[in-house]
């Protein structure tokens, strides 16, 4: 029997069938006859924006859309912009900062047209199996004797060791190349994608000069009436052919495409956090603020302009990196501005990534002691989701001793926990702490909260351990000092193998079988810091598919 179209089932049936497709589907789908162009519609919830043309071209075509404006619930912005080489690409395991190099086309004579590879950006702890995958893509055809400056050769090297590196976690390679010798065959040379890149960037200078994303935004404040959610992120490429986010300009490139990864905001790629100073906010150049550029720009505009947005996401992806803590210093209008985001009636939602390592003796904590954030955090009284994270750890990570003299910021000085009273969700990420405290913090929380993810902390005291801190929590809870009225959910996150490179493993059923049901405590006693065996769900902050 012939099957009937698919359009010949019923409506119902074929909504469920399509739901289960993405929109680059739905909209093949759309081209294969009048019949479904009519009626089968995109999905568009969220808009992408960033100082790229083609990304604002389909912003604005979205805005001004009469039935796609309507649906528009978030805007996410890529603060990460494309680099002219220099001193903004960086050896990401070794820290080797590169010669600088021009974008323009007088620059012919930096142009290497012979292989003649810089042995001394080798990583030597890089894994031999992982390091033949480079070695075989770099040496084959694709690489050798392509017509390119140095430095973006040895910043694709870099970041094809970066995604080869996580690959483990699942396929990063893109569909059109399933394997490592695919990538040496398949897609544009090392050259072709220098020329694609270069112009990449000329359009982005174009964008920066004219402020066009900036315009974009404010008139996406305007146009889109169901918007709630602004996301500033300096994370959206991520990975080659392993993006956070698919925007319209990662979508247009070629398959296969080698390129520099942007990183946006300044990121320690050397494991060691305090290699991202928080420099005092006032004292540094606009060269350097202007790393926040979308941060700073989305703040402005929320503050300035008319809209309904009740949620602000800085995703930082647990990366090593954030929002300079120095701006809750001195007087700054990015905290001014921040504050009035937060003041906004029905404000619910904060995601907030801070960096705080210092240079030398410099002072480290200052920005979370003066009451600064805390003032502001008290503005946002409807506040129903709230995750605060940092990099700049001092070097240490999950299980390491701090020095004795350590004296950890309290928690509840840093949030006001008493004015949140519809507070649903509560996260806590990459912080050094007292255990006592934190417990002590989470008895605070009102009953309304629902869920509390800790996750990478760093303990001064309790043995150091999870175990110890779990075996704490569940006391009190059943002495009723902890959670009288309530049993909220409980996730563990705890750095895989101790090594600080965004390798999660997360506890949730297994907490609460322990906290609630007198289930066996996941972790091991001291001396041993770790989870047992097998224990828990393994994600990797870098997978795009894993979060």
């Amino acid at each position: 029997m012939t099957p009937l179209p698919m359009l010949n089932l019923p409506v119902e049936l074929v909504h469920t069938i399509l739901s289960y497709l993405p929109n680059s589907d739905i909209k093949s789908l759309r081209l294969v006859s009048k019949q479904y162009c009519d009626s089968v519609q995109l999905r568009l919830s969220r808009v992408f924006l960033s100082a790229n043309p083609l990304n604002i071209k389909v912003f604005r075509a979205v805005a001004d859309h009469e039935e796609f404006r309507h649906n528009i619930t978030e805007i996410i912005w890529d603060d990460a912009r494309l680099s002219h080489g220099g001193d903004d690409i960086i050896h990401p395991e070794q820290g080797i900062w590169l010669p600088n190099t021009d974008i323009s086309d007088n620059e012919i004579d930096e142009f290497n047209e012979e292989e003649d590879w810089d042995e001394g950006l080798e990583d030597p702890y890089f894994r031999e199996e992982d390091y033949d995958c480079v070695q075989l893509v770099i040496r084959s055809r694709r690489f050798k004797r392509q017509r390119c400056p140095h430095w973006f050769k040895a910043a694709c090297k870099q970041s094809l060791e970066r995604t080869i590196d996580r690959r483990s976690g699942s396929s990063l390679l893109p569909v059109e190349c399933p394997s490592i010798q695919d990538l040496c065959e398949v897609g544009p040379s090392l050259g072709e994608c220098w020329e694609y890149y270069r112009q990449l960037v000329k359009k982005q200078d174009d964008v920066l000069a004219g402020g066009y994303d900036e315009e974009a935004f404010v008139y996406g404040l305007e146009k889109f009436t169901a918007l709630r959610r602004v996301t500033v992120t300096p994370s959206t490429h991520n990975l080659l052919f392993g993006p956070f986010y698919q925007t319209p300009m990662i979508r247009a490139f070629p398959p296969g495409f080698f390129y520099p990864i942007p990183f946006g905001w300044p990121t320690s790629l050397t494991e060691e956090p305090e290699d991202v100073p928080a420099f005092p906010w006032q004292t540094v150049d606009e060269r350097q603020r202007e790393k926040y550029r979308g941060f700073r720009i989305a703040i402005r505009a929320l503050a300035q302009h008319k809209h309904d947005v009740v949620e602000l996401s800085l995703d930082a992806r647990l990366r090593f990196t954030g929002i300079n803590c120095r701006i809750f210093e001195d007087p700054c209008p990015e905290y001014d501005n921040f504050v009035e985001v937060l003041k906004h009636p029905g404000f619910r939602r904060l995601d907030l990534p801070l960096i705080f390592g210092g240079t030398g003796s410099e002072p480290r904590w200052q920005s979370f002691r003066n009451g600064k954030l805390r003032a502001a955090l008290s503005e946002a009284g409807d506040l129903e989701e709230f995750s605060f994270y940092t990099a700049g750890l001092d070097g240490y990570f999950e299980g390491d001793e701090p020095p004795i003299s350590t004296v950890p910021v309290l928690v509840e000085s840093m949030f006001p926990l008493e004015k949140w009273h519809k507070l649903l969700h509560f996260e806590l990420s990459r912080f050094i702490v007292s255990q006592t405290n934190v417990i002590s913090c989470l008895s605070k929380l009102p009953d309304t909260v629902v869920s509390v993810k800790l996750s990478l902390l760093v303990f001064v005291d309790g043995e150091y351990s999870w175990h110890v801190f779990l075996e704490e929590m569940r006391k009190q809870i059943q002495e009723k000092t902890l959670w009288l009225n309530s049993r909220p959910n409980v996730i563990i996150g705890t750095e895989k193998d101790m090594c600080g490179n965004g390798d999660v493993i997360w506890f949730e059923k297994e907490i609460h079988a322990f906290l609630y049901e007198d289930a066996e405590n996941p972790f091991e006693s001291p001396p041993d810091i770790g989870p047992k065996f097998e224990w828990g769900t393994w994600k990797d902050a870098l997978d795009p598919y894993s979060l």
